[in-house]
């Protein structure tokens, strides 16, 4: 109480109520976004390719709730305390949490689809790789400072050293299951006949691939920051 009447301690824009619950549900959500990765790496090992999808389904459907209803919390609190119009106006870090949710909604739809007829189960372990591989990129983003200027949630710098270590623990994940993915990509049993366009499957693979590439995009802007700290890009923008 005396750092808070003082001028120091929490920012005032985080003494708020929702600021107590809402980063342990996001990170919550966050953690458990590994449960389908890590099934999903079970079933390239073991060659089961299919046998994953079952047991991984409701941690999907319960990550996915809980990391919505962090993410909402999270926009409650923006509306409260940051007077942002009823919603975070795009804040890059509240974009890194909403990709992973986009991801693990649309596999979601992929799930569902390969449970109801067969299809979809390699777009199943993209969804699923990729919704784990988001969270620790947020990590990164988040923590390395690089949105320290354009984030009120990002960290300041913390210096070359930890952000190497941060991008190789981000790279030590991703580069390994995306090649393994890749590695088997052909051995995934896949139909090879179509969905009919009337059919309930058809259009909810339509929908997986909207979220898909409303995440895709989503990130690739949130991330200009990172781009344009890289030295090639620096060079090319001097020039």
């Amino acid at each position: 109480l005396t750092f808070i009447k003082d001028g120091m301690g929490l920012n005032v824009l985080l003494r708020n109520y929702w600021m107590v619950i809402h980063p342990p549900v996001l990170f919550l959500g966050f953690a458990s976004t590994i449960i389908p990765f890590a099934y999903a790496y079970a079933g390239i090992q073991t060659k089961k390719y299919g046998e994953w999808i079952k047991p991984a389904l409701p941690w999907a459907l319960m990550g996915a709730c809980v990391l919505g209803v962090g993410i909402m919390m999270g926009g409650k609190w923006a509306y409260e305390s940051l007077s942002f119009g009823g919603y975070w106006a795009w804040d890059p870090v509240e974009n890194a949490s909403l990709v992973p949710w986009l991801l693990l909604i649309a596999g979601l739809h992929t799930m569902v689809i390969y449970k109801s007829t067969g299809h979809s189960l390699r777009a199943s372990y993209l969804f699923a790789i990729l919704s784990f591989v988001f969270v620790l990129y947020s990590t990164f983003l988040t923590r390395t400072g690089v949105l320290g200027d354009t984030s009120v949630h990002a960290f300041t710098e913390a210096g070359n050293a930890i952000n190497i270590m941060i991008g190789l623990f981000v790279l030590s994940f991703t580069v390994p299951m995306l090649g393994l993915f890749l590695k088997h990509y052909k051995k995934i049993p896949a139909i090879l006949k179509e969905e009919q366009t009337s059919s309930r499957e058809f259009w909810m693979f339509i929908g997986s691939l909207v979220f898909f590439l409303s995440a895709i995009f989503i990130i690739a802007v949130t991330s200009i920051p990172v781009y344009n700290k890289t030295p090639l890009l620096k060079d090319l923008i001097q020039k």
